[in-house]
């Protein structure tokens, strides 16, 4: 072992040291689950994001209690009690700091058990701020990993793709490499899923991935179609993983696993819309794969320790996959409809006016996604236009929603309020008089 060598060896022990002693107090709840008649023959974890800073913060709070949700519940699972992997989508710190990278490999190397593997990609955004082409070289030479991997786990294939060691986001050769190893995956377990791992969504496939939420990359397109065993797992968007879109099917599978940071949504073409109290946000997938190839995606509030949506994708071979297609779901999704009785209140506070709406109710594959509010004056023109987020994105999602701080823009005026889903499906209004 040369002096750069032991030096670091050094340096992760002591922040494994530090990290011992930081992450034992918090005590792993087992969420609830709902598919009882599913028995894993593996399972993983799968996050993005973790934007660690320094040893000891938020996201280092964050992973720790995710892995310790993860174990807690494979043990209660009386089938299947192993957590085999568990996968980094990239902007795993927040500056691309040494100490950032160091305080990462401390809390994993402490936290991951014997018989879990740890994987991760280094991506061209956070990871990169300050060694740019470098990071990939950091990242390995303080965890001793490869930044592009292919492993086989339990008989099924993860790959993984970091950001290029150039200027671009991904070379011509990794794009080639990626094909090589996918073919090789799939010609050695045709009727299984491929497990490919990226920091940022392809394009035109999950939420967060449009031209206009401004997420996505389509470098990888051309390649992953040909692949119907693909299922591919992202972050980078910040968008939350419990929304029914955040999974899609085309001619492969795409999942986005939501990340451990923060949220960030987009709304009529627009993103960059941060919902209040955004930092809030801490998910993951829990994954797991049963002997009939279907997969379930288990999405995990990390903070509050609950599984808040399942989805459980069975059609993993099946060619031009319908089942979570956009287009599909948004055919046959209904509107939301406010529960009888329902009605909107008003209160003014000095100049100042609120509208408390009660929450409307979907199918359970769907949500509300928000509220829309329109201020009429007597002669029916809309003189006032706002809405707001439902919170579907937290796990204890409010009874109610306020609309606050308007300022009342004249005499006579009637509101309506509407709830919206995530597919833009609208409900009849409610009313009141002001």
């Amino acid at each position: 072992m040369n002096i750069i060598s032991t030096l670091t060896a050094l340096i992760l022990s002591v922040f494994i040291y530090f990290a011992s002693l930081i992450t034992p107090f918090f005590t792993a709840p087992v969420p609830e689950m709902e598919q009882d008649d599913f028995v894993p023959v593996m399972r993983f974890v799968a996050t993005s994001d973790t934007h660690i800073q320094t040893l000891g913060d938020t996201g280092c709070r964050r992973l720790s209690a995710m892995l310790k949700t993860a174990y807690a519940v494979s043990e209660a699972d009386k089938d299947y009690n192993n957590l085999d992997a568990v996968v980094f989508s990239g902007d795993i710190t927040d500056n691309g700091f040494i100490s950032s990278f160091y305080s990462f490999a401390a809390i994993t190397d402490n936290e991951i058990r014997e018989g879990t593997e740890r994987l991760a990609v280094v991506a061209k955004a956070h990871d990169s701020y300050t060694y740019l082409n470098n990071s990939r070289k950091v990242f390995t030479g303080i965890t001793g990993q490869e930044s592009d991997f292919h492993r086989v786990i339990r008989g099924f294939h993860f790959i993984g793709i970091s950001r290029s060691e150039t200027l671009e986001h991904y070379s011509a050769e990794q794009v080639k490499w990626l094909d090589e190893n996918i073919a090789a995956a799939v010609k050695d377990s045709p009727e299984k899923p491929v497990f490919v791992f990226q920091h940022e969504h392809v394009k035109d496939t999950v939420y967060g991935s449009s031209e206009t939420d401004g997420w996505g990359m389509e470098v990888f397109t051309e390649v992953l179609s040909k692949y119907p065993q693909v299922v591919h797992i992202s972050g980078h968007s910040h968008f939350p993983a419990n929304d029914p879109r955040a999974v899609w099917q085309g001619k492969f599978t795409a999942i986005n696993d939501g990340g451990l940071a923060y949220f960030e949504l987009a709304v009529d073409g627009r993103n960059g819309q941060f919902p209040e109290d955004k930092d809030r946000m801490s998910q993951a997938l829990i994954v797991e794969v049963d002997a009939d190839n279907r997969v379930l995606v288990k999405v995990l509030d990390v903070e509050a320790g609950k599984i808040m949506r399942e989805f459980l994708i069975d059609n993993i071979a099946e060619e031009n996959k319908e089942k979570y297609s956009f287009e599909k779901r948004k055919a046959e999704a209904a509107a939301p409809v406010f529960p009888e009785g329902s009605v909107l209140k008003y209160e003014k506070k000095g100049l100042l006016h609120y509208i408390t709406v009660p929450q409307a109710e979907v199918s359970e594959d769907n949500e509300v996604f928000l509220y829309r509010l329109s201020v009429l004056n007597e002669k029916g023109k809309t003189v006032y236009e706002a809405w707001e987020f439902s919170q579907y994105f937290f796990s204890d999602t409010p009874e109610s929603i306020v609309f606050d701080g308007f300022m009342k823009p004249g005499k006579g005026l009637t509101v309506k309020v509407s709830a919206e889903d995530v597919w833009g499906n609208r409900s009849e209004p409610l009313e009141i008089r002001l």
